[in-house]
């Protein structure tokens, strides 16, 4: 069995995938289960679920149903369904300013990938940027057909065509043909990063909801409350992190110390990253995780080092959580970069 990847997505990501197949007439509680169901309504409406949670709930959905589940999700869900999200790009004065704010908050859904807006060439690009090496095509396809509807309900422009690459690789051919059904436009795959594009003139086309003046004033409310939402959930986390971050290098990295720097118990310092999705033993694996690539850059560093200096008892567990996050063993992996030319950059520039 694989290891958990430690990327998370909104609750309602799974919510609304249940919501989507009981409105085809789905029996969810056979299919998942009643008590699994009633646990995950039962959650606080702002918990992190593993992304592996939602692509098995996505792979289970999609044996009964002749539609891809994660185009056919895109489809039922309306802006307001996204809750505050949605209703920010609804009070948007246009296109860019939805994506945009889309963009801004993405973190607050997933921490999967991230979303890039922006004008390149005579092109309106949103592009979907990899946060982790855990890619799930489910979600690509998921977000950026969303989009790709949201903008033709926003704008009231059924006619709206997009481009879009895709990182996955070309799918079977009912998959494919329901893909050029919903864009309309050319789609490409195995591309370096999943996006979807559009005319330059999308991005000004007026978002066609109600008196501008209240749709002003709604838009700044809820934008400060969306600000706030997103300083409350990700900045407890950023400040362990800094604590983290300083000890990792030596090694030195115990749960108490960090709760007294941090000035909260320890119990309260797991209840606050578990709100987050976290829990301190994956928090430290993802600071590990990438703290080790950047060791990687640095021939200077042995292997031995690298072990040491992130705090693992033995070179064996070293390993294992190396292989786990890269598929590969740190060896394998150093060979691999130094046969592509990437080495220590900075002793060079020495």
């Amino acid at each position: 069995m694989s290891e958990a990847s430690l990327c998370t997505v909104h609750l309602g990501y799974l919510l609304m995938l249940i919501d989507c197949l009981k409105q085809d007439g789905i029996d969810v509680d056979i299919l998942f289960g009643s008590d699994y169901l009633q646990a995950l309504t039962a959650l606080d409406p702002n918990t992190r679920r593993p992304i592996e949670e939602w692509e098995g709930l996505v792979e289970q959905a999609q044996r009964p149903s002749e539609r891809d589940v994660a185009l056919r999700m895109a489809e039922f869900v309306k802006p307001w369904d996204t809750g505050p999200i949605g209703f920010i790009t609804m009070a948007s004065h246009n296109l860019r300013e939805a994506a945009e704010s889309l963009a801004q908050f993405y973190n607050l859904l997933n921490d999967v990938y991230s979303l890039d807006a922006e004008l390149v060439g005579e092109r309106f690009e949103i592009a979907m940027r990899p946060l982790s090496a855990h890619s799930s095509p489910a979600l690509e396809r998921l977000t950026l057909a969303t989009m790709c509807w949201h903008a033709r309900w926003l704008s009231r422009r059924a006619d709206l065509q997009f481009d879009a690459d895709f990182a996955f690789e070309t799918p079977a051919p009912p998959l494919l043909a329901a893909l050029q059904k919903t864009f309309g436009g050319t789609l490409s795959f195995n591309a370096p990063r999943s996006c979807l594009r559009g005319p330059a003139e999308y991005e000004t086309l007026p978002v066609s909801r109600g008196d501008h003046g209240v749709q002003e004033t709604l838009r700044a409310q809820l934008m400060a409350e969306m600000a706030a939402l997103q300083d409350t959930s990700t900045s407890f986390v950023h400040k362990i992190e800094r604590i983290i971050k300083p000890r990792l290098e030596n090694g030195q990295i115990n749960l108490d110390d960090i709760a007294a720097e941090a000035g909260v118990s320890v119990r309260t310092l797991q209840t606050r990253l578990e709100e987050n999705g976290l829990n301190f033993r994956s928090l430290l694996d993802r600071m590990r995780h990438a703290q080790v690539l950047l060791y990687m850059g640095d021939v200077d560093i042995t292997l031995i080092d690298m072990a040491h200096r992130l705090g693992f008892a033995t070179q064996s567990s070293f390993h294992h959580a190396f292989k786990r996050w890269t598929g590969m063993t740190p060896g394998q992996y150093r060979k691999q970069r130094l046969r592509a030319g990437i080495g220590n950059r900075a002793a060079r520039a020495r």
